[in-house]
């Protein structure tokens, strides 16, 4: 909408103008008149707003582009300015007569339209789409009047007023489309876009992609909501919650109290052949920490779908395990260990919770029968040129020894043998040493040796 010579206060869209009213000088008795055109009063933001004229019967020309009442301040000379959030602002002009220096005041009102994004939800049924069209903005900025709907068939875009019902398009086929929604004015066609891909179901049932059990009775299940359509939780097949659906990749996260519990996806008004999707079950992962190691323990629920099950500790090291328990015997004094199992059923991957445990059952050893030096340094000068072990070395089962990235770089089973750093850089390294103690008890021994060069 281009600019209007004002000799009034311009009132345009006054019921949504928040301006102060405390001291208006725009207005009253004793305020002067005179001329003010700017190129256009109504735009998007950003917003740039240019006094383009002004009377040819003053002079000095000061302005003020968010006048919010009282004796005017801060004016400027320039007559551009930009307006970066939406509203409605007063613009007042300050100018003096030539013949006798009265001054002259007037107003305008510039109204800068937000550009939100119209929020778009959808469903898919077959071939037909059904969209949802929410115009959602801070209070006090003039909503949409229309939208435009590109839905990416070549099909011609189709206007819709809002506020409005939800809006279909049957499609001639289910390829891959991408929807776009533009907001419009009438008074300035320059609202935002918003767009969703749209993908068409290829399966006949919802699937979970993944069920982790964060903490203890706390989840999270994953699915892609390949519909859009609202959706339940069941848990043993009874409904656990319920939630409004949206198109796309989902993660809900929810709380049960009881354990060992099987957890499934119920689409809503689908048009899929099977609406509940296949279980996957909490296992009631335990961790038992004893004199002998940490005993972990959990439940297999359906054996025929129960498979690839993996034991992690400390979330890098992989043990396969083909029952429902595992007796991990190498524990380190003084060090925690985390655990957790995972497993695939009906294509869903299930995650328990992290477990870690100190054992404090398992004593740190003093009176320790082999010696182990910090460091060496193989230069040749007859002085500890090698790794070499001390005391009742009878008690001695392995030694580990690992660089920075954890890769092992040497494993000694001969407890005679010595290590004279195989050209490796000079550096710390770290060390597991098993042995047994004075009560002919196995122990794992942690620490580091320096090498030096």
């Amino acid at each position: 909408m281009k600019g209007i010579y004002h000799t009034i206060l311009l009132c345009f869209f006054f019921p949504l103008l928040t301006f102060s009213q405390g001291n208006d000088q725009c207005i009253g008795p004793n305020i002067g008149t005179g001329a003010l055109f700017t190129q256009e009063t109504v735009g998007c933001v950003p917003f740039t707003v240019v006094v383009e004229k002004t009377d040819d019967n003053s002079n000095d020309h000061q302005y003020v582009f968010n006048y919010k009442g009282g004796p005017p301040t801060n004016t400027v000379k320039e007559k551009t300015y930009t307006y970066t959030q939406p509203g409605a602002y007063k613009l007042m002009q300050i100018s003096f007569r030539k013949d006798n220096g009265q001054e002259l005041r007037i107003c305008a009102v510039i109204t800068v339209l937000d550009t939100a994004r119209i929020e778009i939800s959808s469903k898919i049924c077959d071939n037909t789409v059904n969209l949802n069209l929410s115009d959602i903005r801070k209070n006090g900025t003039i909503p949409y009047d229309y939208c435009f709907i590109n839905w990416g068939d070549g099909s011609m875009l189709e206007k819709v007023y809002l506020p409005t019902v939800p809006v279909s398009h049957t499609y001639a086929n289910k390829t891959d489309k991408k929807i776009s929604v533009t907001g419009g004015y009438i008074v300035e066609d320059c609202g935002g876009t918003n767009s969703i891909n749209l993908k068409f179901p290829v399966i006949n049932e919802p699937k979970i992609q993944e069920l982790i059990k964060t903490s203890t009775n706390k989840f999270a299940i994953s699915f892609n909501n390949e519909t859009g359509d609202d959706y339940a939780i069941l848990a043993n097949g009874q409904v656990l919650l319920s939630q409004k659906g949206k198109l796309g990749q989902t993660q809900i996260l929810f709380d049960n109290q009881n354990s060992n519990a099987c957890y499934s996806i119920q689409l809503q008004n689908a048009c899929f052949t099977n609406t509940t999707s296949k279980e996957v079950c909490d296992i009631n992962f335990k961790l038992n920490p004893t004199a002998e190691g940490n005993e972990l323990t959990w439940t297999k629920p359906m054996p025929e779908s129960f498979k690839d099950v993996k034991l992690t500790k400390n979330n890098s090291v992989q043990i396969t395990v083909n029952n429902t328990s595992y007796m991990d015997n190498e524990i380190v004094c003084n060090e925690e260990n985390c655990y957790q199992v995972s497993y695939t059923s009906n294509g869903s991957i299930y995650i328990s919770e992290k477990l870690c445990v100190k054992n404090n059952m398992f004593l740190c050893e003093t009176g320790i029968p082999i010696h182990i030096p910090t460091a060496f340094s193989p230069n040749g000068d007859g002085k500890n040129d090698e790794l070499i072990l001390f005391g009742d070395l009878e008690k001695f089962i392995s030694l580990k020894i690992f660089n920075r990235r954890g890769h092992v770089v040497k494993l000694i089973n001969y407890p005679y043998e010595a290590w004279s750093g195989d050209e490796q850089p000079a550096g710390l390294y770290e060390y597991l040493l098993k042995i047994k103690n004075n009560t002919n008890k196995e122990i794992t021994l942690q620490g580091t040796i320096t090498l030096i060069k």
